[in-house]
């Protein structure tokens, strides 16, 4: 698998560190916007829309490129999911559990961490900001 290298060749049973290929049909909704994380995916093939609920309205942050990884920052930093993920194109991911995705972090040295932490919360932050824009030029379009 792409990326992952020695990543879940063990003798352990426990098999919710391995990761799972599964195919997602269009119109499926992956995770919502405030739901706890519980994993992270990447895209193999097809098309994922993440988008934002702002004021009752759906708010399109960006598409999924293939071999993206998204999910991923709600396993960071234990925070609810800031955006929703929408298949729009049947889709092909890998799904890394939890715990899975925990231990390919363990390899990561601490300053990595500490680094991948301190981008999480500020792509949170642009994240909000750039659903809000997106928000506020959809109402002036309306008028």
């Amino acid at each position: 698998m792409s990326g992952l290298g020695e990543y879940g060749q063990s003798d352990s049973a426990d098999h919710s560190t391995l990761p799972e290929r599964r195919l997602f049909p269009r119109g499926t909704t992956l995770f919502k916007q405030g739901d706890a994380a519980d994993c992270a995916y990447i895209l193999e093939s097809g098309d994922v829309q993440i988008f934002k609920m702002v004021n009752g309205r759906r708010v399109p942050l960006g598409q999924v490129q293939k071999w993206g990884l998204f999910g991923e920052m709600a396993l960071i930093d234990d925070r609810p999911r800031m955006a929703a993920a929408l298949v729009t194109e049947d889709a092909t991911c890998t799904i890394l559990s939890k715990q899975c995705f925990n231990r390919l972090m363990e390899g990561a040295p601490n300053g990595m961490i500490l680094l991948v932490e301190s981008l999480t919360r500020t792509l949170r932050t642009a994240g909000d900001d750039l659903a809000d824009a997106r928000y506020r030029i959809m109402e002036l379009e309306q008028d």
